[in-house]
């Protein structure tokens, strides 16, 4: 959904923080080698990379190694390589998320790859955090408390 500035009240995107506290928000870079643009709410992994500010790229599976996720911007809707983003890690933020299904509040979330979406935590995926609103069906908007495993996981 887009917004207009001409709103009265805008309505909730994905990615967008909600109960901001930015203890854990940090400006990184999309990886040279990205080849499509990130979008807000997106899982990404930090790249092996040289100096500078993190580099960042999309994760391939549920299974990886997840560093954050992208937060929404007003000036930009996707990010190519090389752009600047904002990513939401570790804990403490709650993001906006869109659900793949179901979802009962206070539900341990796992990233759903393709679609950029999160479910119910299945057994074998990583637990990002947790839903603080109830989802009835998929594509609805959720916030998500992130809790990302620690540094010494």
């Amino acid at each position: 959904m887009s917004q207009s500035l001409n709103q009265l009240v805008q309505a909730p995107i994905q990615g967008e923080l909600d109960l901001q506290v930015d203890m854990s928000t940090m400006s990184c870079q999309v990886a040279s080698g990205e080849p499509t643009a990130l979008i807000p709410g997106q899982a990404v992994k930090m790249v092996d990379d040289l100096g500078g500010v993190p580099k960042v790229t999309a994760v391939a599976a549920d299974a990886d190694d997840i560093f954050g996720f992208i937060n929404y911007s007003t000036k930009d809707k996707s990010f190519p390589a090389l752009a600047k983003v904002e990513i939401s890690f570790f804990r403490g933020n709650v993001m906006y998320m869109t659900s793949s299904a179901a979802i009962a509040r206070n539900a341990k979330v796992m990233v759903v790859v393709s679609g950029s979406k999160v479910a119910t935590r299945a057994s074998t995926g990583i637990c990002i955090g947790r839903a603080i609103d109830k989802a009835t069906a998929a594509n609805q908007l959720i916030r998500v408390l992130i809790d990302l495993p620690g540094v010494a996981s």
